[in-house]
């Protein structure tokens, strides 16, 4: 599927978010815990969501290493989540994002996409991707929508 890169800038972002180290075998039913979790606090706490739900790669994988990662969810909000969860701000910025739709072992593709695109279009990635999750648990897999975005700053312009 031809994927389709757009620049865009993104508002500052109030949310719920836990950080954990994790295996790549284990993502899913970690990542599925985890949303269930902060749900279940928003909830419990009669705030709103304010987005759909996006994890942070503060590392990306490697063989017999675990993943770095930070679970958010937006939200409308102020409230005090069961530790480990902590309200935090995440701050605007601009960022390559395209839409991936397929299963997620084909997200890497995505990665791969961005992370050539972004240099060839005079930008530099700026910090850790983000993977925004639009698709209910239930959906079929070849219809999941993924947003993987990386936040991006200008290139610096060499001078000779």
């Amino acid at each position: 599927m031809e994927h389709e890169v757009h620049v865009v800038d993104r508002p500052a972002l109030r949310v719920v978010a836990k950080r954990l180290q994790v295996g790549l075998p284990s993502i899913g039913p970690t990542l599925e815990r985890a949303f269930g979790e902060v749900y279940a606090a928003i909830g419990a706490a009669r705030v709103e969501a304010a987005g759909p739900p996006f994890v942070v790669y503060h590392s990306m994988p490697s063989p017999g290493e675990p993943l770095d990662i930070e679970v958010c969810s937006p939200v409308a909000g102020a409230l005090e989540p069961p530790p480990p969860w902590a309200m935090m701000e995440l701050p605007a910025g601009t960022f390559a994002s395209l839409m991936h739709v397929g299963p997620y072992e084909t997200v890497a593709a995505a990665y791969d996409l961005l992370s050539a695109w972004i240099p060839d279009h005079g930008l530099a990635i700026a910090g850790p991707p983000r993977e925004v999750y639009l698709s209910p648990p239930s959906t079929p897999p070849e219809r999941i929508q993924t947003i993987v975005e990386f936040p991006v700053t200008r290139a610096p312009v060499a001078v000779s």
